[in-house]
């Protein structure tokens, strides 16, 4: 760890922070950030003070030690008190509402996407998802975890008397001058209530996603996606897993289209995530059968829209309206659940939709995942081995350098700090659409994709953005290459 150390961008995890009492942390002015080559890497108030420097090394005494001073002094003080708070140093924390208030500024001080409250037989675990990853926050016991989740519940307009059936809720509230909104969602276990919940604040870090060119879209990839949105009829697809950032890149789409103002945008969401200015949006009630997303696009077609976002394709009936309203002049985005581009021809398919209507429709099927990023601070580079370079089409003569990741304070000890997205790309032209008639198979879609433009698959994606740091050769393996099966002869 090289000193003075940036305070105002540590993320020291739990696990590390509990090395020291909070009071004794904030009396001495002590703050341990991250355990490197088997050292815990401790932060001063001032490293000359030799008592502190004593009381840390008597706490700590089977472990080495490194001390280090922060950069600002003002921004070790916030950092002290955002990581101890006073709460915890009162023993306060059993207060739901500080509880709350706490688990809020970790979580966003963590830039965690959902915070997870998982009861237990003895104790509840309140964990965080950081780049795509679950890690446990802290834990408390069973009453506490009680009067916590009804804490959540009253906030979000839920009934706290209801404990056997799931709910659904939000809640918009403030941490650190920060305007925050949280989709709540509850369900019951054999040990009590599960309570899930997603942050959609939106920091610099989420605004800078709603441009479609901050989106990790290499120049090709771009140049295909503007060509699809700029036409006046037909339909884009995007596939993934849950979590794979397809909201993210749908909104940005949107925000692209509704920029010059002569468009009439609607979008059917269930839930509506975030307000797009210039966007119709509307929210699915599917639970009481008022607003399905048949419905809703049934409706919406006799409003003149010109473009059409759907939040979901779930059914036949869905998919085939989607596509019919392209026939006659819509430009229609949407999602469906697939593994990859070529999949999304053949899954519109099963569904019941006419192989023909997909050809003439269809312009473009893209399937994206989250890949972490690694740590700019704790990287290094290294030569890839020959085995490496053998499996992923590199020259083992002239090996290139890979990123390789260690830990540190600013990354919470994992080695990755943000995620980056990869994109599978399939353009439907003629070639694509003689394979979809003749009744070809997803694989084999797959392997014509791979071998006309293997630089537009999710593999030669990731592959790319390892050379470039952007990701690892383990995020890519556990990732794409495990998932799509890229692995033996194929790879």
């Amino acid at each position: 760890m090289k000193s003075p150390v940036d305070t105002s961008r540590v993320r020291p995890s739990h696990e590390i922070l509990s090395l020291l009492p909070a009071k004794t942390a904030r009396a001495i002015g002590a703050l341990p950030l991250a355990t490197e080559e088997g050292k815990v890497v401790v932060c001063l108030a001032d490293r000359t003070d030799f008592a502190a420097v004593e009381r840390v090394e008597a706490i700590l005494a089977e472990r080495s030690v490194e001390f280090v001073e922060a950069q600002d002094p003002d921004d070790f003080r916030r950092a002290l008190r955002e990581n101890y708070p006073d709460a915890a140093i009162t023993g306060d924390l059993d207060n739901p509402e500080n509880l709350f208030a706490h688990v809020m500024r970790r979580a966003l001080a963590r830039n965690a996407s959902d915070i997870h409250i998982c009861p237990g037989e003895i104790e509840t675990q309140v964990r965080f998802r950081v780049d795509g990853r679950l890690q446990t926050e802290l834990s408390v016991t069973s009453a506490v975890a009680a009067e916590f989740v009804s804490c959540i519940k009253v906030l979000a307009t839920l009934d706290i008397a209801e404990k056997r059936t799931p709910q659904d809720g939000n809640i918009d509230t403030t941490v650190n001058d920060l305007d925050v909104s949280l989709r709540v969602a509850t369900v019951p276990t054999i040990y009590g209530e599960h309570v899930t919940l997603r942050i959609l604040s939106q920091t610099r870090e989420t605004r800078q996603l709603d441009d479609l060119g901050s989106l990790g879209l290499h120049q090709r990839q771009l140049r295909l996606f503007e060509e699809a949105l700029e036409m006046p009829d037909g339909v884009v697809i995007l596939s993934g897993p849950t979590g794979s950032g397809k909201t993210t890149t749908l909104y940005a789409a949107l925000r692209r289209l509704a920029r010059p103002g002569d468009l009439h945008l609607v979008s059917i969401e269930d839930p509506v995530e975030k307000p797009v200015a210039g966007v119709t949006q509307i929210k699915v009630d599917a639970r009481q059968e008022r607003v399905s997303f048949e419905k809703a696009l049934r409706s919406v077609l006799r409003h003149d829209p010109d473009v059409v976002m759907i939040g979901e394709i779930r059914d036949g009936e869905t998919a085939t309206t989607a596509l019919r309203s392209a026939l006659t002049g819509h430009l229609v985005l949407t999602t469906l659940h697939t593994n990859s581009a070529p999949g999304i021809l053949t899954r519109l398919v099963d569904l019941g939709v006419p192989p023909y209507l997909v050809a003439s429709t269809l312009r473009l099927a893209v399937a994206q995942r989250l890949l972490r990023r690694p740590c700019r601070e704790c990287m290094t580079w290294a030569p890839a081995d020959a085995k490496t370079c053998e499996a992923c089409g590199w020259d083992a003569a002239n090996p290139p350098n890979i990123p390789r990741v260690h830990g540190c304070a600013y990354c919470g000890n994992t080695g990755y700090a943000g995620r980056t997205a990869i994109y599978e790309m399939l353009p439907v032209n003629e070639d694509v659409r003689r394979l979809l008639l003749k009744g070809e198979s997803e694989g084999d879609i797959c392997r014509w994709l791979r071998d006309a433009a293997p630089s537009l698959t999710l593999r030669g994606d990731a592959l790319a953005k390892v050379l470039e740091g952007e990701t690892t050769l383990e995020e890519y393996h556990a990732t794409v290459a495990e998932e799509l099966g890229f692995g033996g002869d194929d790879a």
